[in-house]
Protein backbone atom coordinates (compact mmCIF):
# COMPACT_ATOMS: atom_id res chain seq x y z
CA UNK A 1 0.00 0.00 0.00
CA UNK A 2 2.56 2.25 1.18
CA UNK A 3 4.88 1.53 -1.83
CA UNK A 4 2.03 1.88 -4.17
CA UNK A 5 1.79 5.73 -2.90
CA UNK A 6 5.14 6.33 -3.36
CA UNK A 7 5.72 4.79 -6.60
CA UNK A 8 2.49 7.08 -8.17
CA UNK A 9 4.06 10.01 -6.35
CA UNK A 10 6.82 9.61 -7.91
CA UNK A 11 5.41 9.19 -11.28
CA UNK A 12 3.27 12.43 -10.86
CA UNK A 13 6.48 14.48 -9.50
CA UNK A 14 8.87 13.17 -12.15
CA UNK A 15 6.74 11.88 -15.48
CA UNK A 16 5.43 14.19 -18.37
CA UNK A 17 2.76 16.66 -17.18
CA UNK A 18 1.59 18.00 -13.80
CA UNK A 19 -1.15 15.84 -12.71
CA UNK A 20 -3.89 17.20 -9.85
CA UNK A 21 -3.92 15.75 -6.76
CA UNK A 22 -7.41 14.44 -8.40
CA UNK A 23 -5.77 12.94 -10.92
CA UNK A 24 -2.96 11.49 -8.98
CA UNK A 25 -5.55 10.23 -6.40
CA UNK A 26 -7.55 8.59 -9.03
CA UNK A 27 -4.83 6.63 -9.93
CA UNK A 28 -3.96 5.56 -6.70
CA UNK A 29 -7.16 4.52 -5.73
CA UNK A 30 -7.24 2.51 -9.34
CA UNK A 31 -4.10 0.67 -8.37
CA UNK A 32 -4.48 -0.27 -4.88
CA UNK A 33 -8.08 -1.84 -5.29
CA UNK A 34 -7.25 -3.90 -8.29
CA UNK A 35 -4.45 -5.26 -5.28
CA UNK A 36 -7.71 -5.64 -3.15
CA UNK A 37 -6.99 -3.16 -1.26
CA UNK A 38 -10.42 -1.26 -0.14
CA UNK A 39 -9.25 2.58 -0.99
CA UNK A 40 -11.26 5.19 -0.75
CA UNK A 41 -10.91 8.52 -3.04
CA UNK A 42 -12.22 11.68 -0.75
CA UNK A 43 -12.56 15.10 -1.20
CA UNK A 44 -12.76 17.98 0.33
CA UNK A 45 -13.18 21.59 0.19
CA UNK A 46 -11.81 24.46 2.19
CA UNK A 47 -14.69 26.65 4.66
CA UNK A 48 -14.95 30.20 5.68
CA UNK A 49 -12.76 31.60 2.65
CA UNK A 50 -13.58 33.39 0.02
CA UNK A 51 -11.85 31.44 -2.72
CA UNK A 52 -13.36 27.95 -3.69
CA UNK A 53 -10.37 25.90 -3.02
CA UNK A 54 -10.92 21.65 -3.61
CA UNK A 55 -8.50 19.09 -2.85
CA UNK A 56 -8.40 15.59 -3.36
CA UNK A 57 -6.52 12.01 -1.50
CA UNK A 58 -6.75 8.74 -1.10
CA UNK A 59 -7.49 6.79 2.34
CA UNK A 60 -7.54 3.61 3.80
CA UNK A 61 -8.52 2.98 7.24
CA UNK A 62 -8.89 6.81 8.10
CA UNK A 63 -5.39 7.57 6.72
CA UNK A 64 -4.11 9.85 4.02
CA UNK A 65 -1.62 7.81 2.09
CA UNK A 66 -0.78 10.33 -0.45
CA UNK A 67 0.20 12.74 1.73
CA UNK A 68 3.48 13.72 3.05
CA UNK A 69 2.07 16.26 5.38
CA UNK A 70 -1.30 16.65 7.22
CA UNK A 71 -2.89 19.00 4.03
CA UNK A 72 -5.94 17.42 4.04
CA UNK A 73 -6.80 18.57 7.38
CA UNK A 74 -7.85 21.86 6.11
CA UNK A 75 -10.24 20.58 4.00
CA UNK A 76 -13.68 19.59 5.14
CA UNK A 77 -14.50 16.29 3.09
CA UNK A 78 -17.15 15.11 1.73
CA UNK A 79 -19.27 12.68 3.24
CA UNK A 80 -20.12 10.35 0.93
CA UNK A 81 -18.32 8.10 -0.91
CA UNK A 82 -17.57 8.33 -4.32
CA UNK A 83 -17.48 4.59 -4.86
CA UNK A 84 -20.89 3.95 -3.65
CA UNK A 85 -22.61 7.18 -5.47
CA UNK A 86 -25.35 6.08 -8.27
CA UNK A 87 -24.13 5.86 -12.00
CA UNK A 88 -25.42 9.22 -13.99
CA UNK A 89 -27.78 7.89 -16.77
CA UNK A 90 -28.24 9.98 -19.60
Amino acid sequence: MALTARMVRAAARHGLGNPSCLEESLVLAYLLRRQGIEAQLRIGVKKNIPKFEAHAWVECDGVALNETEALHDHYAPFEAEFSSMPSARP
